[in-house]
């Protein structure tokens, strides 16, 4: 009893170390994993109407798209792993062969490499970037990140999450929010550096209303701050103001694709 235990327990190892440990790459948004030898994953999520559409239908379009992709460009360049759909919301995960698989099957610029080898290939870098450190973020020059043999790059156009096989260092501030240290979300209207800024605000704000609770019922009308006193205060603020869109942005018409590059540069 005790060898066929051992025996089983080899087998599950073994699944597991061929099978990538085990990760999952199941998502609540839509996201796209790159991974450490050159594949990618995506995971997309995306809204399904069960009294409109059936999963067989969906299943049959995908495969048939797959099929074709793969009769072109070879066997196995894009491959199923799932597709579910549960409480309308469809879930479909993919594995690419490559980053140009990727494109080629969705039509969205992406590009994985070194930083050199994205730099020979005629990429810029000529965006804003921002240095994450512990999820903070703060405006630095590009020289801090071309000059940098070690870093891996992700250049995408498309609004998605990216998650990388690595540790973020540095990402272009555009259409950027952080998620955590291995991962990026890409939205139009969002900014990297903002969001660090909305975040500091907010927390000032805790601070002041904890403040003038705390002196709720004193006499503090002597220190009162006049109408007046308050515009001047903040006339006079020196610190940086980010300036967005007026309208809100309206998640529900947000296209997959972009208009701007967006780099991740990751260790």
């Amino acid at each position: 009893m005790k060898k066929f235990a051992g025996v089983a327990f080899a087998i599950l190892l073994f699944a597991m170390i061929a099978g990538g440990c085990g990760q999952s790459y199941e998502a609540e948004a839509s996201t796209l994993f790159v991974l450490k030898d050159g594949k990618i994953i995506s995971t997309d999520v995306e809204a399904f109407d069960e009294n409109t559409y059936d999963k067989e239908g969906l299943t049959s379009y995908v495969e048939e798209a797959v099929e074709a992709y793969n009769g072109e460009n070879g066997k196995d360049s894009v491959k199923v792993k799932s597709l579910d759909v549960k409480e309308g919301t469809a879930t479909l995960i993919l594995e690419y062969a490559s980053a140009a698989d990727y494109a080629g099957f969705n039509g969205i610029e992406l590009y994985t490499g070194s930083v050199a080898e994205a730099l020979a290939a005629g990429y810029s870098f000529d965006v804003e970037f921002a240095k994450l450190t512990d999820g903070n973020a703060s405006i630095c020059k590009v020289d801090d990140i071309v000059g940098n043999g070690d870093y891996k790059v992700v250049i995408i156009k498309g609004n998605t999450n990216v998650h990388v096989n690595g540790t973020i260092a540095y990402a272009s501030t555009m259409n950027t929010t952080y998620v955590d240290d291995s991962t990026i979300a890409i939205q139009e209207g969002t900014n990297l550096l903002g969001q660090a800024v909305s975040e500091q605000a907010t927390e000032s704000a805790e601070e002041v209303i904890g403040d003038t609770q705390s002196t709720e019922g004193e006499e503090s009308l002597d220190a009162a701050v006049s109408d007046d006193e308050l515009l001047l205060d903040t006339e006079e603020s020196d610190v940086v103001q980010f300036e967005f869109d007026e309208e809100p942005v309206d998640n529900t018409q947000m296209s997959e694709f972009s208009q701007v590059y967006t780099y991740i540069i990751y260790q």
